[in-house]
């Protein structure tokens, strides 16, 4: 009996490698080397127990991590709409904890972005108008619900329009270094993100055929 306990371990283990969701992968670790605990246990095999046991605890706090982080999150009635509207691609939880990195802020006749330069931040119109221009000429004018200074963030390229608030202009704020360094560091968040930008840009583009403009986004802008 205790050679298949064994072998039911190391398929579980199979399993687990196997699996594609997180979630998954930790559970039927905590699975496979609890039986192999229970092996090790029916042979007198102390070491081998111990470290399973190990493993078993390390993988079950993951599994509670997990599972809260995954947890439905009850959004405020204003970003929930937010989130339905803009970021769908976001879980409420990511969403959530990408929202509140950002910085909320009233830009007076600020300039945003600068053509030939990085953007320092990625922006998002929450009220009033952001004008976008190439020197003296107007390309659009960017209101509520749309992204400021993203393309140079998806291209890693210098803006090459500038970007400049109309008055006081409401924003969230997100700077460029914490972005990059969720870039590099949970990248299954930051491809979410891309997706959220991707929406964007096609909003624009649509925005501004729909007008008969030029469309409302330029690279780097």
């Amino acid at each position: 009996m205790s050679a298949y306990l064994v072998h039911i371990g190391y398929a579980l283990m199979l399993v687990a490698l196997l699996a594609r969701d997180i979630l998954w992968l930790r559970g039927l670790l905590v699975c496979a080397q609890s039986t192999l605990a229970a092996y090790a246990w029916s042979i007198g095999a102390a070491g081998m127990t111990g470290w399973n046991v190990l493993f078993v605890l390390i993988n079950t706090a993951w599994v509670i991590r997990i599972l809260r982080e995954r947890r439905a999150v009850e959004l405020p009635p204003e970003l929930r709409a937010l989130h339905d509207s803009h970021f769908a691609a976001l879980t409420p939880p990511e969403f959530l904890r990408w929202w509140r990195q950002g910085r909320r802020e009233t830009l007076r006749g600020a300039r945003l972005a600068r053509s030939g330069e990085f953007p320092e931040s990625l922006f998002f119109v929450l009220a009033g108008t952001v004008r976008i221009s190439h020197g003296d000429r107007r390309v659009t004018d960017l209101g509520p619900g749309f992204f400021v200074a993203e393309m140079s963030l998806l291209t890693g390229e210098p803006a090459t329009a500038d970007a400049v608030a109309l008055g006081d202009v409401d924003v969230m704020r997100w700077p460029a270094d914490e972005l990059r360094e969720i870039k590099a560091r949970k990248p299954a968040i930051w491809v979410k993100i891309q997706s959220v930008l991707g929406r964007d840009l096609v909003e624009k583009i649509g925005a501004g055929a729909h007008k008969g403009q030029a469309p409302a986004v330029t690279p780097g802008s």
